[in-house]
């Protein structure tokens, strides 16, 4: 239903207007009236109208001042003008500063009013398929935002111009429901929570992570929260702040969307009763320990995969009791895969039957069988061997531990070998030099996981054993000709 704000201030006129034609067979309602362009300024701060019909002339405020208000004030409304013969010449002035046309007074007739009326709802609609559609490119980098991960310049400028989205006078509505692979549509959406889909329009609908959000823009009264405790099906609505209604700001948007992601938390792990561990924001930045991850990869890489298993289940417990944002645990189930697969030079599968996965003890079965399937007759990473037994040795370990703090001294202790001995027999067996080998070994790890993970530059710099990440950037564009983000979005 589009808002009209009607302003004059002759009462005869308004009433008449009022009864021209039936506003809401027409998908029009007449929200507020206006005496002059003074009063009407403040209405449209607190109407938010989509179209607003104004006289001309009237005291204090004329409709042509009233129109270059709101245009300054950031207002989209659709301006008709009303005049009376021998004023085309401010009707012309009003079309000049965005008026959608004008209507003679004493002339007016409903055809009339119905085709200014058409026209200025065709701009409106054109106008909310532009925003919706700016809509839904950003909220990709909202959700990235959200569970912070490295935006780059020109994403954030992105994010901002989100900021810049009008919801109108309309409430903005973010529902989430934990959904895997089931079909989910605005329509049962709307079935589930018992609210009417005529009230609102489906303006985006993001699937992420087994994850199905819904952006809605809704009309009237907002339903505020809504909560669907199904086990099958849980979802949540929740209806932005009002402080933020007529702008709703990025901000606004992903505090919303991430309290959604975190309330259906408590169902992937099985909680479904209220739990402190799933209030607040903290776990924005929480983070899975990198040393027992480590220490589930060190495993397979061994081809140990009981022993993997059992620390891949000591991982999930630890998960499970920290109650960590299930998107971060799927992040790192859909990491481990891939991983297991590079280490044992098999194919990637679908890492979607792992990001769909409801229940947590469900992935990690999922998982788990996944490993193991890898390490079954694999064909695990090693070095290129020379016909060096101690050298073989190095490399062996290289690999095995490429992340630590490794010297050439070190490994002359390792081998039991004088250190400037092992500098050149090192160089005579691989064709490196001890130092390009173990920084030529860590930017191929390096490269892996800017191509295939979402992890910042810097956590990515330390798990391959650069000591911090301006040193990182140096060797890294070093041997690629490339900075890591640059080589990230290439």
């Amino acid at each position: 239903m589009w808002k009209i704000l009607l302003v004059e201030d002759e009462p005869f006129v308004r009433r008449s207007i009022r009864q021209a034609i039936p506003w809401e067979e027409h998908g029009f309602a007449i929200a507020g009236e206006a005496a002059h362009g003074r009063e009407a300024l403040e209405q449209l701060e607190t109407l938010a109208p989509d179209i607003v019909i104004s006289d001309i002339f009237m005291p204090y405020m004329d409709g042509i001042e009233l129109l270059k208000a709101a245009r300054s004030r950031g207002s989209e409304a659709r301006f008709i003008m009303l005049t009376c013969a021998g004023e085309f010449e401010y009707a012309r002035a009003a079309l000049e500063y965005g008026a959608t046309g004008y209507i003679l007074k004493l002339s007016m007739e409903d055809a009339g009013l119905l085709g200014a009326l058409g026209k200025a709802k065709a701009e409106l609609e054109k106008l909310a398929r532009q925003q919706e559609l700016a809509l839904s490119d950003r909220v990709g980098y909202l959700w990235r935002s959200m569970l912070g991960k490295e935006l780059s310049g020109d994403e954030k400028e992105k994010l901002e111009e989100l900021k810049q989205y009008d919801w109108g006078g309309d409430r903005p509505l973010i529902v989430t429901g934990l959904t895997g692979a089931l079909p989910f549509d605005y329509d049962r959406c709307c079935t589930l929570l018992g609210v009417s889909p005529g009230q609102g329009r489906l303006v985006h609908s993001h699937v992420q992570m087994g994850l199905t959000t819904l952006f809605i823009r809704w009309t009237g009264s907002a339903p505020g929260l809504l909560k669907h405790n199904s086990r099958e099906l849980p979802m949540i609505c929740r209806t932005v702040s009002a402080s933020t209604s007529t702008s709703a700001s990025a901000g606004a948007l992903e505090r919303a969307w991430f309290e959604n992601l975190r309330w259906l938390d408590r169902f992937y792990y099985e909680r479904p009763t209220p739990d402190r561990a799933f209030e607040g924001g903290g776990a924005l930045s929480a983070a899975v320990p990198w040393e027992m991850e480590q220490a589930v990869i060190r495993a397979f890489e061994r081809n140990q995969p009981g022993e993997c298993g059992e620390l891949l289940r000591g991982l999930w417990d630890y998960l499970a009791q920290q109650a960590l944002p299930m998107v971060l645990v799927k992040e790192t189930a859909e990491r481990l895969d891939k991983l297991f697969a590079r280490i044992s030079r098999k194919p990637p599968e679908d890492a979607g039957v792992l990001l769909n996965c409801r229940r947590h003890a469900a992935l990690l079965e999922k998982l788990d069988w996944r490993m193991r399937r890898y390490a079954k007759g694999s064909r695990h990473r090693k070095p290129a061997e020379t016909d060096h037994p101690e050298i073989n040795a190095i490399l062996d370990y290289l690999q095995q531990h490429y992340e630590r703090d490794i010297s050439l001294q070190a490994m002359a202790k390792y081998v039991s070998m004088d250190e400037n001995y092992l500098s050149g027999l090192f160089k005579k067996k691989t064709g490196d030099t001890f130092i390009n080998y173990l920084q030529k070994l860590r930017v191929d790890e390096a490269k892996f996981y800017l191509k295939e993970t979402e992890l910042t530059v810097a956590e990515i710099g330390e798990r391959c054993g650069f000591a911090n990440p301006s040193y990182f950037f140096k060797i890294f564009k070093r041997w690629t000709g490339l900075t890591p983000n640059e080589y990230r979005m290439a």
